[in-house]
């Protein structure tokens, strides 16, 4: 892969720009070094790594010939003089602020144009070439925050660094496929800067919400739908279940009932006591359990063959057992129906049912004195 002529202008003003960027950012490495109370060999070192670090890391992985800061002196030079104005020069204050954000930002900007012609120079592909670009243009830092021992800005919640990086190397590969690299070597650090300073002035920092997990909340939410579904499936199911089917359920039951009540009259139990304790097991049963809903059937049309009332002994007491009973089932709700339609189809069973309620029901009681 080949890179055609450019413009000897734009040449000549990526190459002023390459040197006044080693020497500004020199001049910003040097005033870290005096925040973290440094001393001049501190202010070199920092000065140096701010300054060479992305070119040195792009330089050894592309590893085609001496790394440039090595061969060309002046990179060096201009590194140590800006330790060097760092050092003799406190930089502080908001306008020191202002310029050194701009002035990063359009270094950053220029670097990573840099790397990614010099990676498609050498015939890298598409992946680094981007890669070149922006570790040309946050390598320095990273290195630099490294050695000073805190956490690489670039790695989260600070202004983004490497989006435009990644913005300006993806404008000059694209204007190289298009035979207009002239262009690309333009617009690409135009756009790292706009990016670069929207983030600054804008308060744009890249999210690192350690619970944001699309993948589990996408599952979670599958989940949800499914549950709803299976729950519309279910009402609907209730629906189209025939009523007469409904009301000999909620028979059985009140019958069912009506027999322990007699059972306890037989074995000396008050009429009354044995109603009443009836009435308190289904009101305290029906209050803690969906299963059993004493309302559920009173606006049901009774059937010619409806006895459910006979001698009003349960009236307004019920059974809901198609209703929401069994919303919360893990099975299928069919199979507890059909379950539930055998035990009601035996008396025994019935009644062995109704037993073991009311003994739950008076150990819960117990339990709670």
């Amino acid at each position: 892969m080949t890179v055609e002529e450019v413009d000897p202008l734009i040449t000549a003003l990526y190459r002023w720009s390459d040197v006044s960027g080693v020497l500004l950012m020199g001049i910003i490495g040097g005033t870290i070094a005096r925040r973290r109370g440094y001393d001049i060999v501190g202010f070199f070192f920092i000065a140096l790594f701010s300054a060479l670090g992305g070119g040195m890391i792009r330089d050894v992985l592309i590893n085609r010939g001496t790394v440039a800061a090595m061969s060309e002196p002046e990179y060096l030079i201009l590194a140590f003089t800006g330790a060097l104005i760092a050092r003799f020069v406190y930089f502080k204050g908001k306008t020191w602020e202002f310029f050194e954000v701009h002035g990063d930002a359009l270094v950053s900007a220029l670097w990573a144009a840099t790397g990614a012609v010099k990676a498609i120079t050498y015939g890298l592909p598409v992946l680094p070439c981007i890669m070149m670009g922006v570790f040309t243009a946050t390598g320095g830092s990273m290195i630099r925050d490294t050695v000073t021992g805190r956490t690489p800005a670039v790695f989260g919640d600070n202004r983004p660094t490497v989006i435009p990086a990644v913005a300006c190397a993806v404008t000059v590969l694209v204007a190289h496929h298009f035979g207009c690299m002239a262009v690309g070597m333009v617009a690409g650090p135009i756009i790292s800067f706009v990016l670069t300073l929207w983030g600054y002035w804008g308060n744009w920092r890249v999210s690192t919400n350690q619970e944001w997990a699309p993948v589990n909340d996408t599952a979670a939410q599958m989940a949800s739908l499914a549950k709803k579904a299976e729950h519309k499936g279910r009402a609907v199911g209730r629906r189209l279940e025939p009523g007469k089917l409904r009301r000999w359920r909620h028979r059985q039951m009140e019958k069912a009932l009506k027999r322990r009540i007699e059972a306890e009259v037989s074995k000396g139990t008050r009429r009354a006591d044995a109603e009443t304790a009836a009435d308190e097991f289904m009101e305290e049963f029906t209050s803690e359990f969906a299963a059993v809903d004493p309302t559920a059937l009173n606006d049901a049309p009774a059937s010619d063959t409806d006895t459910s009332s006979d001698d009003g002994l349960l009236s307004g007491m019920g059974v809901d057992l198609a209703g929401d009973s069994y919303d919360s089932y893990d099975s299928d709700d069919s199979e507890h129906r059909d379950m539930l339609d055998r035990i009601l189809a035996d008396d025994e069973l019935t009644d062995e049912l109704i037993e073991r309620l009311v003994k739950r029901y008076k150990q819960r009681g117990d339990s709670n004195d």
